[in-house]
């Protein structure tokens, strides 16, 4: 059986060979193309740096990556599967591959920070910014799409692209009700990178993930003159909390488990009859978190008899751990290894310089990312698991999904920091933007051109799924969060 499969595996390799010494002229005139017309796409990332807004709420983020893909021919369906600001941009040249990009553009909260500068300026103290380049994540996929109609248009190729406008990443929230609601029904393969220190292929997998508040609902009282008469739902926050801590000795060491009190009432002679507390529940696979997330559900209604306050609870989201692709990976390795790494000057070291010094223990010989990393191809269970937690999972479990990182920031430093936000607004994140939507482009021309790759890719796939089925975390009755009408009254 295994000469069998190294067989398969060693045809599917020669085919791809064959076609990449054939594209290589295309993918050329594609990305030099690209080269060439850079500067919308890079305006468009430096809009939305400048104008972060977080998740569901990126009206201005979302209306101008639209703009930039209508711009270029693509045709837009707006507000898909509930959310006001997601929607898929279309282009068609006949019957043919149907290749989608994912597009992020979300900013987090707290993080404003001017661009391209070495020490901690905010634009607008206590504003969001983009300390996850999700504005080069977004410009960087629909630049790669707009590359790879040029290059079907000059070469006369048939298929379709697709760009999803995926809000709401850093909740987890967008992709999986996408998902939930079949908007990536019907595209051969899906595509996406997102900006970091390094140039990589992903292949690893990342934490299954719930999003979920409970509210407690009490009885106000005079804290000193009458508290017989009150039922305290802060009590009842921090019964859960506690009941949880314990918990953490009883499950799996890679699980985790973490909360903040939202509400916790406000004066502290008065009985508070409301309160909410936040958690988000991981752990490495989603047959184990569900486990987990049914016994912290446990622990709050437990809370709730004990101080004899009413519970609600509100599941924001839940999504799977990302499931690489091997024949995808391989493909996006050997177009990055052809586009080569972000070429990176003087005056990009001097800042990474200037930057690294708020560092804790800067490495100054590696600041800068300057090679590709090499692709290593893992068994399922020997797969590195990332800390963080990705909505791209779900997509990741419904269809071939290939995925890389780019080098746009310093390496040394923290994602989600106002170090990241000064990269992703400047000459670092465009520079890797652009390098990571010719890798994108070159793959999409050359999964438009054999359906023999984009089998392999299935075929790698179905063997992966075979034996766990899809099941979205998200009830269908469930609308967004945004389309909801939560009142703690």
């Amino acid at each position: 059986m295994r000469k069998v499969i190294a067989g398969a595996l060693a045809l599917v390799i020669v085919l791809s060979g064959t076609v990449a010494a054939r594209t290589d002229k295309r993918k050329k005139a594609a990305w030099d193309w690209m080269e060439a017309n850079q500067q919308p796409a890079v305006e468009t990332a430096r809009f939305i740096w400048e104008h972060p807004e977080l998740g569901e709420y990126e009206f201005e983020s979302s209306a101008q990556l639209a703009a930039y893909l209508a711009e270029n021919g693509f045709t837009l369906e707006k507000g898909v599967a509930n959310l006001p600001t997601a929607w898929v941009a279309t282009w068609t040249r006949g019957q043919g591959p149907v290749i989608g990009y994912l597009c992020e553009y979300d900013a987090l909260p707290g993080l404003s920070q001017k661009a391209a500068t070495p020490e901690q300026a905010p634009l607008a103290q206590g504003q969001p910014g983009h300390g996850c380049g999700h504005n080069l994540l977004g410009a960087g996929a629909a630049f790669a799409a707009v590359g790879l109609k040029q290059a079907m248009i000059a070469n006369d190729i048939p298929g379709t692209v697709k760009v999803f406008g995926c809000p709401a990443e850093e909740t987890l929230v967008g992709k999986v009700y996408m998902v939930r609601d079949g908007v990536f029904k019907g595209i051969d393969i899906a595509l996406g990178w997102h900006p970091g220190g390094t140039n990589s292929v992903v292949y690893s997998s990342s934490l299954a993930m719930s999003s979920i508040k409970f509210r407690f609902f009490g009885r106000t009282a005079h804290g000193a003159g009458n508290p017989q008469n009150g039922r305290s739902s802060l009590d009842a926050v921090e019964l859960t909390d506690v009941g949880v801590n314990f918990m953490r000795e009883h499950v799996i060491e890679k699980a985790r488990i973490h909360y903040v009190i939202t509400n916790g009432g406000g004066a502290p002679n008065v009985v508070p009859d409301r309160a909410e507390v936040w958690y988000y529940v991981r752990a490495p696979k989603t047959d184990q978190m569900r486990p987990i997330l049914d016994w912290v559900r446990e622990i709050a209604k437990g809370a709730s008899i004990m101080t004899k306050t009413r519970l609600e609870e509100e599941l924001l989201s839940s999504c799977w751990e990302f499931l690489p692709n091997e024949p995808l990976s391989r493909l996006l390795y050997e177009n990055f290894k052809e586009v080569g790494p972000p070429q990176f000057d003087q005056a990009d070291r001097d800042f990474a310089l200037a930057l690294s010094r708020n560092f804790e223990k800067p490495d100054t010989a590696r600041l800068l990312h300057t090679d590709i990393d090499t692709l290593e191809i893992v068994p399922l269970d020997k797969l590195p698991v990332n800390s963080g937690s990705v909505d791209d999972g779900d997509v990741s479990w419904n269809v071939p999904y290939g995925r890389i990182t780019g080098a746009c920031s310093v390496r040394g430093g923290s994602g989600h920091s106002w170090q990241t936000v000064t990269c992703a607004g400047g000459p670092l994140g465009f520079k890797g933007m652009v390098v990571a939507a010719k890798v994108m482009a070159g793959a999409g021309l050359e999964l438009m051109q054999d359906r023999k790759l984009i089998q392999a890719a299935w075929d790698d796939f179905n063997k992966k799924t075979a034996d766990q089925k899809y099941e979205c975390g998200v009830p269908d009755s469930l609308p967004p969060p945004s389309r909801r009408k939560v009142s703690m009254d």
